[in-house]
Order: C-alpha cells, then structure tokens, then sequence
C-alpha cells in the first residue's frame, strides 16, 4: 500500500487530485480529452481487498473538501461536510486503515471554509537560507559544468576525446573527421569483379559499416561534410570551460590572499603586544635602577 496515502489517511491531509479522461469507469471522468485537476480531497479510509485473480488490489475512500466548486456542478460554492457512504466491501477487507482522531485539514464553521485545523507537516525540501556561505558552494557546483559537459554530450565514438572537426553520419553518431577517415583508410568503394578471369563484370559496392552500428555509409564517405553546427556548440562550450576555470582559479587566489590577510594581521598584532611589553619592561628596569 503507498505508504504516503495511508499517512494522509491518518492525520487527514489534503490531497491534490487530478483526473484523466481514460477513466471509463468512473462518472466524473471529463469528457474532454486529456487531465483536469479536480480539487483537493481527503482520504477517510484505505484498505485491500482480493482482485479478481485473487491479488490484493488497494483501495481508498477520497472524499472532496474543495472551498471551490467541483469542474462537474454548477454551484457557485464549495463542497459541505457530509456524512460518509457506506461500503460493503469493507467486510471482507484486510488491513483497513481510519482516521481516528480529528483531521488536519477540515471545515471551518465560523469562516465557512475548508482550512488548517491543525499546522500543516514541515516541508522535507531543503531550503537555502541565503548565507554567504551557501551561495559560494552553490557557486562552486555550478562550476565546471560546461567542462563536464563537453567529453560528455560531444565524444568522438571512436577516440572517446571532445570531436575535433566533426562528422554526423546519417545514422546520427558523430566522430572526428580524423577518427572517421582513419577507420576506413586504404579501403576502396567499390569492387572489380571479373568471371574466372575472362571477362570483367559489373563492380561491386563495398559496404562500410558505421563503427557504432550496421548501418552502411559508404556513399556518405565519400564526400563528408564538417557539422558546422555541432562544431560551433564545442567551440562555445570551450570557451565557457574557459572562462569558468580563470573564474574559479581567482576566486580560490581570492580565498588564499584573505586568509594570508587575516594571518597578517594578526601577527602584527602578537608583535605590537610584544613591542609593548618590552617597552613596559624597559622603563620597569630603568624604574628600578634609579631607586637603587
């Protein structure tokens, strides 16, 4: 059973429903084609029951608690409290779950209106609280992304380093245009056939295979065409790996004068300390000499 709908079963928190137009079974399916959020509802029971090959088939009692009305009435207000229908199919249901105590989202009789009876649970989501220090690691990760993304999304199939001069074969693999011609080097396009050596028949196409597929390229070997596209893309991506690493390498100088900074500092500090208590020293031995 999904764990996160019984919860909601126990402490009655809303949930947001959406429906699609291929639920046949239901009557509040919409008609139009595609999904329709039909409101927030709340869950008063979950249980299962066997199916018809005998699985346990889980089964929930939604009930709508909208301060809007539903997309299937014509009324100009939301929905009421109302008693709950009676299911039979509770008799021979296991693992049946009830709210027992009062409902966290619930009708409000002096407002007239659906609310929080109850604070709502606290968010799992972590939230930046916006530090200094915060916004320099979230600096750092995003860092480097163009670095990461060049030997990832642009590899040469063949030598597996960022295309140089690139190739896009029709079945859509890219290499170099090196690594390409290489592959297929002293290799010829066709082949001379002849009839035991008596007369000369028609040639023959040699099939290329392409080195990351079966799909023949031989014609397209013959006059390939650098991706001007693609190479320009790299281009961009070098030039932004580029600028983030002179990015990165000024604010790690940055970081290392401040913290020699501070070092300074304080150690001019320990030498005035210093200078002072000799100072202090020296006019207590001069003192001292003239009383004697």
């Amino acid at each position: 059973m999904n764990e996160a709908l019984r919860v909601s079963c126990r402490k009655g928190y809303p949930v947001r429903v959406v429906r699609s137009h291929k639920e046949k079974r239901s009557s509040y399916a919409p008609v139009v084609k595609g999904v329709r959020y039909d409101g927030i509802y709340r869950i008063e029971m979950c249980w299962r029951k066997s199916g018809i090959q005998n699985h346990k088939v889980c089964r929930y009692l939604f009930v709508r608690c909208d301060n809007e009305p539903a997309p299937w009435t014509s009324d100009d207000h939301g929905d009421r409290p109302r008693p709950l229908p009676v299911i039979g199919e509770l008799e021979n249901a296991v693992d049946v779950t009830i709210r027992k105590g009062d409902p966290s989202w619930d009708y409000d009789e002096e407002e007239s209106r659906w609310m929080w009876k109850k604070p709502p649970p606290a968010s799992k989501k972590k939230v930046n609280c916006g530090d200094e220090g915060g916004k320099r690691i979230r600096k750092r990760k995003q860092q480097g992304t163009a670095k990461r993304q060049l030997p990832k999304e642009f590899k040469c199939l063949i030598c597996k380093n960022v295309l140089t001069n690139p190739l896009t074969t029709p079945c859509a693999h890219n290499f170099c245009k090196a690594c390409l011609e290489g592959a297929f080097a002293g290799q010829s396009y066709v082949r001379q056939r002849t009839c035991h050596g008596r007369r000369t028949l028609r040639v023959q196409k040699n099939v290329m295979k392409c080195p990351s597929c079966a799909n023949d390229i031989a014609d397209y070997l013959q006059n390939p065409q650098v991706n001007r596209e693609l190479a320009g893309a790299i281009e961009s991506l070098q030039r932004r790996a580029a600028a983030e690493n002179e990015e990165s390498e000024t604010s790690g100088q940055g970081d290392e004068s401040d913290e020699q900074t501070d070092s300074v500092a304080d150690t001019e500090v320990s030498n005035g300390d210093s200078v002072e208590e000799t100072e202090v020293e020296g006019r207590a031995s001069k003192k001292a000499k003239v009383e004697v």
